[in-house]
């Protein structure tokens, strides 16, 4: 089973998640967070205890697995964004400011915000180190601000569900156009790619 770290202020909610996530085949393991820890200081602690992974899987206690969730389509985004030596892949979002297909299933995206599962590479792991590292600054924006190879896997294996965690990272961007539903944006996108790309 692959490890998973499960970030909430909630901690009566992990016992209701431990069977969301293993009957997916993960092994989760719960991090509280409060105001002596914020969710980008939670990652930053998994980070130094998982320096030697090629990839740390996050999620937080307001994603919910999608029915088309499959291990098969998440472990083969997580491979195609490895070729293309990304920083971050998402496993779904809220909303974004610029979005690009990159492949079948993958999107490469430029502003997000409401990613509630997320796939942090090794190359990313310096920046939660380093030493100007601003744990206070909301986890959307700080990653949005500082990383360009960010990607979104298409269709989403991941919703947002409201729990009431305060600390959850949704809202903390503000963009000019916000999609109703960005998944369905992402499928128009990638049917226009398809139709002109089509040669007979």
């Amino acid at each position: 089973m692959k490890k998973i770290f499960v970030l909430s202020s909630n901690p009566e909610k992990f016992s209701g998640a431990l069977e969301h996530y293993a009957e997916r085949n993960f092994t989760p393991e719960f991090i509280v967070t409060d105001e002596h820890l914020s969710f980008t200081e939670g990652i930053q602690k998994v980070i130094k205890e998982s320096d030697d992974e090629d990839y740390i899987i996050i999620s937080t206690s307001q994603h919910r697995f999608c029915s088309s969730f499959s291990q098969d389509h998440l472990e083969k985004c997580i491979e195609k964004v490895k070729r293309l030596d990304g920083n971050l892949l998402l496993g779904g979002l809220l909303s974004f400011e610029k979005v690009i297909e990159v492949s079948d299933h993958i999107f490469w995206v430029d502003g997000f915000k409401g990613s509630q599962f997320m796939i942090i590479f090794k190359k990313t792991y310096s920046l939660f180190l380093q030493r100007n590292f601003n744990a206070k600054l909301p986890l959307d924006v700080f990653l949005s601000s500082h990383l360009e190879d960010v990607f979104v896997m298409h269709p989403f294996i991941s919703q947002f569900e409201d729990d009431g965690n305060l600390q959850s990272f949704e809202n903390t961007t503000d963009f000019q156009y916000i999609y109703d539903n960005p998944e369905v944006f992402l499928d128009e996108l990638s049917q226009i790619k398809k139709y002109y790309s089509y040669e007979p």
